[in-house]
């Protein structure tokens, strides 16, 4: 392998080269993933990007839960390497690629469309950037469904305020 995993390049594709992209994008690395052994590591790659992590230490890293971690994998977010006794191993870079997710479900993003923005996505100067116009499209409707939503939540809002104040006081 020709880059290191846990260094990021501008431009460098978030996934780095540990998981396989859903889509094939220009600028994405070539996915450098080898079938499952029954070895803990290849030592290239254990030279490269560490020892791989097994799921209950990416949950320690990142602070998400096992359940949370086999979840994203069930969405296509994360593709840990599989030993030859069932075991997942992760990749360093995928405690940042964990943390990625983390951020772009606090952005109000869904599983399902962070599995489609992934790909897209580029990190330069240690942020998350579009790489295609087609994701800035996205992520701009996404932004206005997430206005919308702030919208209907305000005007709940005043309507319970309305409520409020029309409801008997107590006596001082």
């Amino acid at each position: 392998m020709s880059q290191a995993r846990t260094q990021t390049r501008a431009g460098q594709h978030p996934r780095g080269g540990t998981t396989a992209p859903m889509t094939a994008h220009p600028t994405d690395p070539a996915p450098e993933r080898t079938p499952a052994s029954t070895s803990a590591a290849e030592p290239e790659a254990e030279a490269e990007s560490g020892p791989p992590l097994r799921i209950g230490q990416l949950a320690e890293r990142t602070g998400v839960s096992v359940r949370l971690l086999r979840y994203y994998g069930q969405q296509g977010l994360l593709t840990p390497r599989r030993l030859g006794n069932g075991y997942r191993v992760y990749a360093e870079d995928d405690v940042r690629l964990v943390r990625y997710i983390r951020s772009l479900l606090a952005a109000g993003l869904t599983t399902a469309v962070i599995g489609r923005l992934l790909p897209s996505v580029c990190e330069r100067d240690g942020v998350l950037r579009p790489c295609t116009p087609e994701l800035a499209d996205e992520l701009r409707r996404e932004r206005d469904r997430i206005d919308a939503q702030v919208a209907e939540l305000l005007a709940s809002r005043r309507l319970l305020e309305e409520v409020i104040e029309a409801a008997p006081r107590h006596a001082p």
